[in-house]
C-alpha cells in the first residue's frame, strides 16, 4: 500500500463510508494515521466501520447525515471541527442510483439521484471550503464514475449526476486552486460491491467481466491507492484531474 507520511495527524471526511468504496477509503486513510470522519445513513454499518478503525488504533468520528440537506451538511462539518479542529481532506463518495428507462423516471426519482450524487458533493465542498482554506494545502477527492463520461442503459439520471461531478471538479479546481485547495476526481469503472447491479447473478457478473480488458472486476481496494495519492502532497501539482480506474478501454462507448 502507498504510504503518505504527510497525512498522519490530518483530518479526513469520507462521505458514504458505511460500505463499499467509501468504507475501504475511510479505513485506508485511518491506516495512514489520519483522523477520519465517517458518514452514512445506515447507522449499524456506520458504527461497524468506526469500530474497525478503532480496533486498528485509529481516531474516528461517526456522523449520520442526509447530505442533500444543507443543515445536515453543516452539522457534519461542525461536529468534525469540534472533534478534530479542522478539515484537511474531503472525499465526496456518497451516492446511489436505480436502474430504469429514461421515460420511466419520475421528477422525484430524478432529483433523488441528482441530490445523492451531485448536490451532496457540492454542499459538502461548499461547507468545507473555509476550513480547507484555513488548513491549506488541502484536498478534495470526488468519486465520479465512467458513467459520467460514457452512455450506458438505464441510468440517465446517474450519468448526468456523475458528469456534473466531473465538471464541478474542474470548476472548483479552477476557483479554489489559488487558495491551496486541490480538487480532483476518480472515475471508477465496474466495482464489485454488495450493491453491484449484478450482485447474486453470476451470469450477469460474467457479462460485465467480458467488457473489461483486464478480465476481472474492480474491488473497493483498487480505489484506495489513487485516493491516498490525491489526498497527499505527493500529488501537489495535480489539480482538476479526472482519473479513470476501470480496467482499460472498452470497444464502443456504453459502460452498461
Amino acid at each position: 500500500m502507498i504510504q503518505a507520511d504527510d497525512l498522519a495527524g490530518k483530518v479526513a471526511i469520507v462521505t458514504g463510508s458505511s460500505s463499499g468504496i467509501g468504507r475501504a477509503l475511510a479505513v485506508a486513510l485511518a491506516q495512514q494515521g489520519m483522523r477520519v470522519v465517517v458518514n452514512g445513513r445506515a447507522q449499524e454499518r456506520l458504527e461497524g466501520v468506526a469500530d474497525e478503525i478503532k480496533r486498528d488504533g485509529g481516531e474516528v468520528l461517526a456522523v449520520g447525515a442526509h447530505l442533500a440537506d444543507p443543515d445536515a451538511v453543516d452539522h457534519l462539518i461542525t461536529r468534525t471541527v469540534e472533534e478534530f479542529g479542522g478539515v484537511d481532506v474531503l472525499v465526496n463518495n456518497a451516492g446511489g442510483t436505480f436502474n430504469t428507462l429514461p421515460e420511466n423516471i419520475s421528477p422525484k426519482g430524478w432529483h433523488t439521484v441528482i441530490d445523492a450524487n451531485l448536490t451532496s458533493a457540492f454542499l459538502m465542498s461548499r461547507a468545507a471550503f473555509p476550513h480547507l482554506k484555513e488548513r491549506a494545502p488541502a484536498s478534495i477527492v470526488n468519486i465520479g464514475s465512467i458513467a459520467g463520461a460514457e452512455p450506458g442503459p438505464g441510468h440517465v439520471h446517474y450519468s448526468v449526476a456523475k458528469a456534473g461531478v466531473h465538471h464541478m471538479t474542474k470548476v472548483l479546481a479552477y476557483e479554489w486552486g489559488s487558495h491551496g485547495i486541490r480538487v480532483n476526481c476518480i472515475a471508477p469503472g465496474v466495482i464489485e460491491t454488495p450493491k453491484s447491479a449484478f450482485a447474486g447473478n453470476e451470469e450477469k457478473k460474467q457479462a460485465w467481466i467480458r467488457r473489461v480488458p483486464m478480465g476481472w472486476l474492480g474491488r473497493p481496494l483498487d480505489i484506495v491507492g489513487t485516493t491516498i495519492l490525491l489526498a497527499s502532497e505527493a500529488s501537489a501539482y495535480i489539480n482538476g484531474a479526472i482519473i479513470r480506474i476501470d480496467g482499460g478501454p472498452r470497444s464502443g462507448t456504453a459502460w452498461g
